[in-house]
């Protein structure tokens, strides 16, 4: 495990640059690749922390952010698909296609492909609920699940278009004007690999997140992470970093 504060936001922004100079992107962590392994699985748990504060629109159209762990097989490669359950925020949830209110998050599952992001609807996510995901990798298919109070509420299976073997996070703003955002974490994280990698666990990458690390109870197939923490973010065009009232 190791922590960085360049190398990581820079491949997110790269895979963004080419189409979306609007995207920018904050705290998050990343695991991978794999020494000659695949990710098949990739389940994990988050309860959202209080919607962002501060949020200012300074063009025509509002900001929005979205918090996400995805799997791909490249973290810069624009061409590599990567699927990504969407938690989403906006002060104009309407605008998004998002039925909650401006105090409540919505969630979708959803796959970026350099045409474009396919995704399901919105869904709703009740204040302090745990939403749980799974993304499953097969032979033709990768599929995603999220569910709230153990019943499933988004679901989209893809064409396998890469084997991945990176799982990473990130704060995503687009306008660069969502406000301050809470810290939060994500937990119960398991990866299941298609062959063992004793070394997988070092590759975990922390940038403005902390974590006690992964560790395997099958000597490399499978490794967990009881949570890793996300520290408080902030996206304000004058780059200042503002606290919200309690």
């Amino acid at each position: 495990m190791r922590s960085f504060y360049a190398v990581v936001p820079l491949s997110l922004a790269l895979r963004a640059a080419a189409l979306y100079e609007d995207w920018h992107f904050g705290n998050m962590f990343a695991i991978g690749p794999a020494s000659n392994a695949q990710i098949t699985k990739a389940t994990y748990s988050l309860t959202p922390p209080a919607v962002p504060c501060g949020s200012v629109q300074e063009k025509s159209e509002a900001p929005w952010l979205s918090i996400w762990v995805g799997v791909s097989a490249s973290m810069s490669d624009q061409t590599a698909d990567l699927f990504q359950p969407l938690l989403n925020w906006s002060p104009d949830q309407e605008a998004q296609g998002c039925p909650a209110t401006a105090e409540e998050w919505c969630v979708a599952t959803s796959t970026y492909h350099l045409s474009g992001q396919v995704q399901q609807p919105y869904i709703t996510v009740p204040n302090k609920s745990q939403i749980d995901f799974t993304i499953t990798v097969d032979s033709n298919e990768i599929t995603q699940e999220v569910s709230i109070a153990g019943e499933q509420v988004s679901k989209q299976s893809d064409d396998k278009s890469v084997s991945p073997t990176f799982l990473y996070s990130s704060n995503e703003c687009y306008l660069n004007s969502c406000g301050t955002v809470a810290g939060y974490s994500w937990d119960n994280l398991t990866i299941h690999l298609n062959q063992a990698d004793p070394n997988f666990g070092e590759t975990l990458i922390l940038y403005n997140a902390t974590s006690s690390g992964l560790t395997t109870s099958d000597e490399g197939k499978t490794w967990h992470a009881e949570s890793i923490k996300i520290n408080e973010d902030y996206f304000y065009t004058d780059g200042s970093q503002k606290e919200c009232s309690s």
